[in-house]
């Protein structure tokens, strides 16, 4: 029965082992390295005792975790209690409910087991309830339990056999929408990202921690001399590193997005990712706040977009800026069949209105003459070599034209589309009953131009997200204005 209290497998044990001891790792490697020098004979033995006792204690948290956590589903609600010395309970109502995603790790694969997260809108940066490892069975079940079984009147019990249900024969299978990233397209996603910095970072940062072990002063006056006359071994050097960080780069995105695929089910997008971590994320069309259409600097030139799903569920699983990918990598030509494909509601605009041609003198001051206060000092203080830095003043004004000429909007009856480029490009599609406020700002400058900043903000798992356009037409924005509000005007009257 559905109200019967369960527990998780018990490989949640393992499970919960690991993840105390990754968020202890950096305190167990310096007590590994610093702790195995501090002498022989009885310290040693105090050493080793120490960490037999750490190892068991984090064992015996996890079992006694798993022994007092149950879970059962009552009343329309997912209750489950906790607790080692103070017993919780938790109570999350099924209409909360956006998504129950699922996900199988390294262990979770060993023992043929799921990891369920289940998500709330507003639920914050983590899964409002999560249980790591069950069957696939009863993960399948919850999924029936918590977001199909809606009709509390039906003589149906999900946790048992369901009543046949009559369809009319059908001679052919309706084929599902489906989406697969190849292998090909992963590696271009992995080229094009940008994730080399964070690994290049992360490398420098590795290394770093090993200058106790690694003379790397004693390298550096040895080969001082070589390093100072040989302008082409630094070069090389600094090649390899940037080489091996984008090569990682590349790797780890396949190994993410690995077997990417989208399938559109119903009132549903499935999709799943992964190679050593498979996740499995399920998101309802109805619970759909905005579609996000992004071009980075790396992709523009090639004509490549990502398309990400804003939705009202919390950030688990979420990849960039807290969004869900929808399409990992596709042409600018392949977006509009896609989007009529697995999200009909949200299309491309055949129309879309730029900004008035006095608005590009605001674009280039917001970022050349910070540009130029910054570059000033560096030119007089490190002359003459200096002076190169007012290079970055033209590349401000190159970046600013390239935010105008990004900038706009358009408007259907439903439909309210913005364009805006920080870095990337951004395109944002939202529906007009999507749109839990929006707001026409005017500053002292912006009026003796007639220009305003329109803001629409949604709904998301972090409570809200924000997208504007600056500099928009004064009437333009009026319109929008509207637009907006006239709904707003005519629900109160209903």
């Amino acid at each position: 029965m559905m109200s019967d209290k369960k527990r998780m497998h018990p490989a949640a044990i393992v499970v919960a082992f690991f993840k105390q001891l990754r968020e202890l790792l950096f305190p167990i490697i310096i007590f590994l390295f610093f702790g195995s020098s501090s002498g022989e004979g009885f310290f040693s033995i105090i050493y080793i005792a120490v960490m037999v006792l750490w190892f068991a204690g984090l064992i015996a948290i996890g079992v006694v975790s798993w022994y007092r956590f149950y879970y059962w589903i009552e009343d329309g609600e997912l209750r489950m209690e906790y607790g080692v010395f103070v017993k919780k309970r938790r109570f999350i109502p099924q209409e909360r409910i956006q998504t129950l995603d699922t996900s199988e790790g390294i262990i979770q694969r060993i023992f043929g087991l799921v990891k369920v997260q289940i998500e709330t809108a507003g639920g914050g940066t983590e899964a409002e309830a999560s249980l790591t490892a069950v069957t696939k069975h009863e993960a399948s079940r919850l999924r029936e339990a918590l977001l199909y079984y809606k009709n509390k009147d039906e003589n149906v019990d999900v946790y048992g056999p369901k009543l046949p249900v009559q369809q009319e024969p059908s001679s052919e299978p309706i084929e599902k929408p489906t989406y697969k990233a190849s292998w090909k397209t992963l590696f271009i996603v992995g080229t094009t990202s940008g994730g080399i910095g964070v690994v290049l970072s992360a490398v420098i940062a590795f290394t770093s921690q090993f200058d106790q072990f690694v003379p790397y002063e004693d390298i550096i006056d040895r080969f001082g001399m070589v390093l100072q006359t040989s302008v082409y071994l630094i070069a090389s050097i600094v090649f390899v590193v940037l080489l091996v960080s984008w090569l990682i780069s590349i790797v780890m995105t396949m190994f993410k997005y690995g077997n990417f695929t989208v399938t559109k089910q119903d009132d549903e997008l499935l999709i799943s990712r992964g190679i050593i971590e498979k996740r499995q994320l399920t998101i309802s069309l109805k619970k759909i706040q905005a579609i996000r259409i992004s071009q980075n600097l790396l992709r523009q030139p090639f004509g490549y977009v990502t398309v990400y799903v804003e939705s009202a569920g919390s950030s688990g699983g979420k990849e960039s800026d807290f969004s869900t990918i929808l399409f990992p990598l596709l042409k600018v030509s392949e977006v509009e069949a896609h989007l009529k494909e697995f999200v009909p509601s949200y299309l491309l605009a055949q129309e879309v209105h730029g900004l008035p041609k006095r608005s590009v003198i605001r674009y280039l001051i917001r970022l050349m003459v910070p540009a130029t206060l910054l570059s000033i000092p560096i030119a007089y203080f490190f002359q003459p070599y200096g002076y190169l830095a007012f290079l970055s003043v033209a590349v401000a004004g190159l970046l600013g034209y390239s935010q105008y000429k990004a900038a706009g909007w358009a408007m259907e009856s439903e439909q309210l589309q913005l364009s805006y480029r920080h870095l990337s490009k951004n395109t944002v599609l939202v529906r007009k009953k999507r749109i839990q406020s929006f707001e026409l700002r005017e500053s002292f400058f912006q009026g003796k131009r007639k220009l305003f900043t329109i803001k629409a903000a949604i709904k998301t798992g972090l409570g809200g997200k924000n997208f504007q356009v600056v500099d928009v037409e004064q009437l333009d924005g009026e319109q929008i204005y509207e637009w907006y509000s006239y709904e707003k005007k005519q629900g109160d009257v209903m």
